[in-house]
């Protein structure tokens, strides 16, 4: 109901044209939009806040064309905020991981629209021939069509207590997470892909075809140097997709971040993305030790230039989003209504 009301009275303000006022009074703001994946299969349906569908980035770009905004590099960003001269309805698409789905279906659409974008590329499962080990344990109890499963089958000790487990259950995350919480306590990836091969067996889900399909999986070489090629801007998004609070780690996974990705690049990479947009202002200097322009977060919100460079917000576009309240993101709508709410 409240969300029915929400699009009626977005309705409503956009026909009397109070989207077009809201354009107008925050043209000098710049917005930043935040992918991840696009959908091979039914990833919008498993992670509707992560993936979103192929042809509804295609209306997205369009809309940005069509629309007249001034879509813009990172770098671009960074000089129009630190010369206070930013020009009007200024938009920066980002992409977060580097997903499969980034180059095979993504990559298109921004060539077909002219459009530049950048990638924040995590580097651990960055040409592995895997898929990213989280997020598939919770794929394949999310996709299982077996309502009990018997946990103790894998073999692991950890889990011999499991054995009437049901899988379509509130506390079906409390499962997902053993076996996620197993895999991380093993020693080499392979020892997780032989783990994710058996929980497939139990959960009737096929992990070579899984694998095969990459709806999980992220780029490779190849694929990124013609990412690369295309003129698409690769930044740094940590090496195992973290940022804790502790200096020397956070340090670490940008270093090796930029050990294992900068070789591939026309560029070494000096823009940053907080992994899960989780972020603390005490690592700051760790951020500037390392020489990072810009650290974006996935918090709502307008880029000015009192805001910290550190702290540049993103609105999170996925399945969860009306085209509707894209729009009324872009054009400052939403942002308006932040300030009402103090937010």
């Amino acid at each position: 109901m409240a969300e029915k009301l929400k699009r009626t009275i977005l309705l409503i303000v956009k026909y009397i044209g109070l989207f077009h006022v809201a354009k107008f009074f925050y043209r000098k703001r710049i917005r930043i939009l935040c992918y991840h994946g696009f959908s091979l299969r039914n990833e919008e349906q498993f992670a509707p806040g992560l993936f979103i569908k192929p042809e509804i980035l295609d209306q997205r770009m369009k809309f940005l064309r069509d629309k007249g905004f001034n879509v813009i590099t990172l770098d671009e960003a960074y000089e129009a905020v630190s010369t206070n001269n930013i020009a009007d309805n200024s938009v920066v698409i980002t992409i977060d991981d580097g997903f499969y789905s980034t180059y095979l279906k993504a990559l298109p659409i921004f060539k077909k629209y002219n459009l530049p974008v950048t990638l924040y590329l995590t580097s651990y499962y960055f040409d592995k021939k895997c898929p990213i080990y989280p997020l598939t344990v919770d794929y394949m109890f999310w996709n299982t069509s077996k309502r009990q499963v018997n946990l103790a089958n894998l073999g692991y000790k950890e889990l011999a207590n499991y054995t009437n487990v049901i899988t379509h259950a509130d506390d079906t995350v409390i499962y997902s997470e053993e076996v996620f919480e197993l895999g991380l306590k093993m020693e080499n990836n392979e020892q997780r892909i032989d783990l994710l091969r058996k929980l497939g067996e139990e959960l009737d889900q096929d992990y070579d075809d899984l694998n095969e399909s990459r709806i999980l999986n992220l780029m490779n070489k190849k694929e990124l140097k013609e990412c690369v090629d295309s003129g698409m801007d690769i930044e740094l998004h940590t090496h195992r997709h973290r940022f804790p609070n502790d200096s020397v780690i956070a340090e670490q996974e940008i270093i090796d971040n930029k050990q294992l990705i900068n070789p591939y690049l026309k560029k070494p990479m000096s823009h940053f993305c907080y992994p899960s947009g989780i972020w603390v202002s005490e690592l700051w200097p760790v951020l500037d030790k390392q020489n990072i322009k810009t650290s974006t977060t996935c918090d709502n919100g307008l880029i000015t230039p009192e805001t910290p460079y550190h702290a540049w917000s993103r609105f999170l576009d996925s399945a969860r989003i009306s085209q509707l309240n894209f729009e009324s993101e872009l054009y400052g709508f939403n942002e308006f209504t932040r300030k009402i709410r103090g937010n």
